[in-house]
């Protein structure tokens, strides 16, 4: 929330917080922990989640895996945001063999129109382009922004955004993120 309203560096310092006091309290495999470890995935720059927790937090999934099992929604988040991570750090290959398993499983648990499938399905557009295949994120974000704008309207920020990123892949003004390392 405190992120949604300019002030990241709060709400990563509220996130450590939280980690730190749910390994402390709950332990570090529970799924109170876990989560609040994903959450902190997805908030940090790329550059952060190499130095954060000793780089750990790029093993987050597979603890998730080990812990609640692959199809937990701890582990499907962890994963989620673990492929946001590798995709800011250029490591598309990884991103995208992640979102892809992610963006399946997501389908069979909760069916094509979810939310969260559609934000998987966008970052799979963006690694599959990044990857040099454009035509297939170009197809993936037409199915993201149809079904957006039939259940959300065409006006909503989440269709809007799909739309710009699908005008910038068919425009060829889309460039994937430069690798930062990892």
């Amino acid at each position: 929330m405190l992120a949604n309203l300019g002030r990241r560096e709060e709400s990563v310092a509220l996130l450590r917080d939280t980690v730190a006091g749910r390994r402390s309290a709950l332990g570090p495999a529970h799924p109170l922990t876990l989560r609040a470890r994903a959450s902190l995935l997805e908030m940090l720059p790329a550059a952060e989640v190499l130095t954060e927790e000793g780089g750990a937090l790029l093993t987050l999934p597979s603890e998730c895996d080990r812990f609640l099992g692959p199809d937990h929604t701890v582990t499907l988040g962890a994963g989620h945001n673990h492929a946001w991570a590798l995709y800011l750090l250029g490591r598309f290959d990884e991103a995208d063999r992640e979102i892809r398993r992610v963006a399946e499983t997501y389908v069979r648990r909760f069916g094509p129109e979810y939310p969260i499938v559609l934000a998987a399905r966008q970052l799979l557009s963006r690694t599959r382009a990044a990857l040099g295949h454009v035509e297939e994120g170009i197809e993936l974000m037409t199915d993201v922004v149809a079904r957006r704008e039939r259940d959300l309207g065409p006006e909503h920020p989440f269709t809007v955004a799909s739309r710009q990123l699908l005008d910038e892949y068919r425009s060829g003004r889309w460039r994937p993120p430069q690798p930062s390392g990892g």
